[in-house]
């Protein structure tokens, strides 16, 4: 579906949506954003009972499309194309929703594992926000990493930029479980076929709804937050890593002191 960039198929009561731009390490476009929001929607007019989010080649997602942010994608863009829309809706799907993380889950690709309710990650996978290295903000992250590793160490992610491996991520409850890299995919659909195979629908719904309503996000604050980055800096940011130079903030910091 979706010029293939998404593929979806069923595997007995989960739906399986994968990421399939391999050649750009599948990040996150806005082809990509509207193929997930229309494979949730194909998941919900089949009565699949749970989601497995899994992407294509040696990466599950290399976070935004960058030529999609030079465009100006943070400006008030499109709700069908906002990768914060699709990731509130998967926070609050209908249906459990699982990552099925190989490679590296970067930026806009880690965050996409923050929304989902569950997290399975081969030995190999690794995690980042360089955003603010770029000049932008990891915006969704800011609300969502918080409430799993904590305020310090969330700061500590997003101000370093770090990479995270798949077991220090584990020992942080960043995933669930890590396996072997060719056991990833088939222990997410084991896990979500696990959840939705023992109980009821009513139940199951009401259950995550409360855990999500325990630890409310402001989705209006997160939508509106790339707003608060000036233009001149997230352009910068963007415009040296495409051409594979140095950013050079120096000029802000002075400018902000005058």
């Amino acid at each position: 579906m979706n010029g293939n960039k998404v593929l979806y198929e069923r595997r007995g009561a989960v739906a399986l949506l994968t990421l399939n731009d391999p050649e750009r390490r599948n990040a996150l476009s806005r082809e990509i954003v509207r193929g997930i929001s229309l494979a949730l929607d194909q998941a919900l007019n089949d009565g699949q009972r749970a989601v497995v989010i899994a992407a294509a080649g040696p990466a599950f997602c290399a976070g935004a499309n960058i030529e999609d942010l030079r465009d100006g994608w943070m400006e008030c863009p499109d709700p069908d194309e906002d990768p914060a829309v699709m990731f509130k809706r998967i926070a609050e799907f209908d249906r459990p929703v699982l990552a099925a993380v190989h490679g590296a889950a970067l930026g806009g690709g880690m965050e996409l594992t923050l929304a989902c309710d569950l997290v399975v990650a081969a030995g190999s996978g690794w995690f980042s926000m360089p955003e603010l290295g770029r000049g932008v903000i990891p915006n969704t992250g800011l609300a969502l990493l918080a409430r799993l590793t904590g305020v310090r160490r969330a700061a500590e992610l997003i101000l370093t930029r770090r990479r995270v491996s798949a077991q220090e991520a584990l020992d942080m409850g960043l995933v669930n479980r890590v396996v072997p890299g060719d056991q990833v995919l088939e222990s997410a659909l084991s896990l979500a076929e696990e959840i939705v195979g023992a109980v009821p629908p009513g139940a199951l719904k009401a259950a995550r709804l409360n855990l999500h309503a325990h630890m409310a996000v402001d989705w209006d604050r997160v939508l509106k937050s790339p707003l608060d980055v000036p233009r001149r800096e997230w352009q910068e940011g963007l415009n040296a890593f495409m051409q594979k130079r140095p950013a050079d903030y120096g000029r802000f910091w002075q400018e902000g002191q005058n």
